[in-house]
């Protein structure tokens, strides 16, 4: 028992010494920034707050809304050498009563450079500001009159939900008008499943008063079992028989600091309190050259409509990423979001006192072989090893995984799941079969009694400032086109390629088309491969969907950047927002259809290919009361980026260390008894 036991504690040494393992202190608790781009530190973020607060331009009303990163000049960053000194500032936005304002901190002379009111835009709403909005609904008489047509006495077991819904640009007339909706918390966890269905309250947050109740008429409140614990679960399956995730060695990859190195690839690597997980400057190694690929990509929004014209449901959506204010992620659970063998990093959010906190296991990072095989022919193959970069984004009802996968083969997937809790509606029929005609049922699928999912889209914009062996790219369009042979030959038709260059931003905006195949590739133009062709690599959609909606329908205003599956732009260091820095209360298309009016040149030269993922969700029984996890995926491919399949050189069997093996094989015999 005694070498058992030194042989266990030799292996928890080497675990613990792994050399993918996070420093702790190379996160926001660092001492200062090795990186233009890294994180803002928690030391950073206490000097945001007290040079503002020093400054003279905040009031007792003022409130932080977004602290964050204000990126160095690209250029800068692409000069920069480790060891050199580099500028570093904060973006601030900051509310004052009904004004917003935006700063600049220079965080190095701890002094404001920049400080302007930004007109006719609406910064997202608060925890505190949210918190306040629930009491004033609460202390409405005519809110709680309804509240007693419905046999609600105790206000404290109501949930009222804001940022779910806002007023139309008619309704709002400049105004920080929001729409409440109420939910039955009672006895129950998931309030979602207790919709209080036909009340709607306005809000208007600014001056904490209620405009309008708009009660149209009780319906019963759904009554079935809606939470999603062991307990509501009924009988659980058996436990199986384990799977074991081991890298007794520690993970392959190396992370210092914010740089992460693994199979060839190099990247920076940073948390974004407004979009989450933010890849710069990746590169591959090919032959001991770094090979510039990706600059820098991200997320860069999100937008959920819902398919229901009824009260409280006519503008319903989900759309701005940071519209939850105090970070965009939440806290991993090591086994569950991210497996055994993944290394955590921690990020840090500012309250709207500027006060900043630590988020535990922000993102997550691991190795990951799913018994998949890099390549193969006959006998000969290799396995296949992914890097997943992971973060979990909790968005009111939803749950969305972020993943960004490196593979060995140079090629860069982007995956998006799906889960949480689908937003329902309550309705009079109990079953279809049971369907009285209720018009509310047109726009759904009910999905438990008395359960309404409602139909919805989901859409995901991504930033993807491409960069292939240099600044200076072309977006290239490779038309699958169908050509006539002479008459007399075996074949009728064969289909070519044909390549047409996107000259101008118009040029640039594409969707998918089954009947029009076409290959979306960023090349260099000024980079010629082994074989004379330009290097590049492809954007290969994996599935995907475009809006119903008329282009003049309110929600679809909202969220034009839908209405094409790319866009392409000249690099604008201010332009990161597809529906635009502040999308809440918009008046028009802004951000990408905006930008492009102009028709820019893009040809040649320093572009960003904006890529939208999307799908129609019509709920299913199967998506209730908790929804299994949906992807949604595409892939950065290279296409005559190498000189041939850069996962040639993949060793055919991994090494083993046969002490570790035994302590290890020690593990299993004793869980199998």
């Amino acid at each position: 028992m005694p070498k058992i036991l030194l042989l266990t504690i030799a292996l928890l040494a080497l675990v613990r010494c792994a050399p993918g393992a996070p420093d702790a202190k190379t996160g926001p608790e660092a001492s200062s920034p090795k990186h233009p781009l890294d994180s803002l530190t928690l030391k950073e973020y206490q000097t945001v707050s007290e040079v503002m607060k020093a400054s003279g331009y905040l009031d007792p009303e003022s409130q932080f809304l977004r602290v964050l990163l204000h990126e160095p000049p690209k250029s800068e960053v692409l000069n920069w050498n480790p060891g050199e000194s580099f500028r570093r500032e904060a973006f601030v936005v900051i509310k004052q009563g009904p004004r917003t304002f935006e700063a600049v901190v220079d965080l190095l002379d701890e002094g404001v450079t920049a400080w302007h009111e930004v007109e006719g835009v609406e910064p997202p709403i608060s925890l505190e500001e949210a918190r306040a909005i629930q009491e004033t609904v609460k202390r409405n008489p005519d809110w709680q009159a309804a509240m007693h047509k419905r046999g609600i006495t105790d206000f404290s077991t109501v949930r009222c939900v804001l940022g779910l819904t806002y007023p139309t640009n008619a309704e709002a007339e400049g105004r920080r008008l929001v729409k409440v909706a109420s939910f039955d918390q009672r006895g129950v966890t998931n309030m979602y499943g207790r919709p209080i269905e036909g009340l709607v309250v306005i809000v208007d947050a600014n001056e904490l008063e209620v405009l309008q109740v708009i009660d149209a008429g009780v319906v019963p409140i759904p009554s079935g079992l809606v939470d999603y614990d062991e307990k509501s679960a009924g009988n659980l399956r058996e436990v199986p028989t384990p799977i074991f995730l081991e890298q007794p060695l520690g993970p392959s990859f190396r992370l210092e600091g914010h740089q992460v190195s693994w199979q060839k690839w190099n990247f920076h690597l940073r948390i974004d309190p407004r979009v989450g997980l933010i890849l710069s400057q990746v590169r591959y190694d090919d032959g001991g050259q770094l090979r510039s690929i990706l600059y820098q990509g991200s997320l860069s929004e999100i937008y959920v409509p819902y398919m229901d014209p009824g009260v409280g449901w006519n503008s319903r959506l989900l759309l701005d990423v940071a519209a939850r204010i105090g970070g965009f992620a939440g806290s991993l659970e090591p086994g569950l979001d991210c497996p055994d063998n993944a290394a955590f990093l921690d990020a840090a959010v500012a309250d709207i006192e500027g006060i900043p906190r630590i988020v535990p296991r922000a993102a997550c990072l691991f190795e990951r072989y799913d018994g998949g095989m890099a390549w193969r022919h006959q006998t000969e193959g290799r396995r296949r090893r992914d890097l997943v970069v992971r973060m979990i984004a909790g968005l009111g009802n939803y749950d969305y995984v972020f993943d960004w996968v490196l593979q060995q083969n140079g090629t860069i997937r982007v995956a998006v799941g799906s889960t949480g809790i689908i937003l329902v509606k309550a309705v009079a029929s109990r079953t279809a079969r049971e369907d009285n005609g209720e018009p509310a049922n047109r726009y759904g699928r009910l999905v438990a009694e008395h359960t309404l999912g409602v139909n919805h889209d989901h859409y995901f914009s991504f930033r993807l400032d491409l960069d292939v062996e240099g600044r200076d790219n072309t977006l290239l369009r490779e038309e699958l086109r169908t050509i006539r042979l002479a008459e007399g030959g075996l074949r009728k038709r064969v289909w070519v390629a044909d390549q047409k260059i996107a000259r101008v931003e118009q040029d640039g905006k594409l969707q998918i088309n089954l009947e029009k195949p076409a290959l979306w590739r960023v090349i260099n133009p000024n980079v010629l491969g082994p074989l004379g062709y330009p290097v590049s690599y492809q954007i290969q959609p994996l599935g995907n969907a475009l809006p119903v909606l008329a282009p003049e329908d309110f929600p679809q205003r909202r969220g034009a950047f839908t209405q094409y599956h790319l866009w392409v732009t000249p690099y604008r260091a201010e332009e990161r927002h597809a529906a635009g820095a502040y999308p809440l209360y918009h008046k028009s298309e802004e951000g990408l259809p905006q930008w492009t009016q102009a028709n820019r040149p893009i040809e040649n030269t320093d572009i960003v290919v904006w890529y939208t993922l999307g799908f129609h969700h019509v709920a299913r029984a199967e998506d209730w009361p908790v929804m299994p996890t949906s992807w949604q995926e595409f892939e950065l491919r290279p296409f005559d980026f190498f000189e041939r399949n850069p996962a040639l050189d993949l060793p055919k069997k991994p090494p083993e260390n046969t002490v570790v093996s035994g302590v290890l094989n020690w593990f299993k015999d004793l869980l199998r008894r």
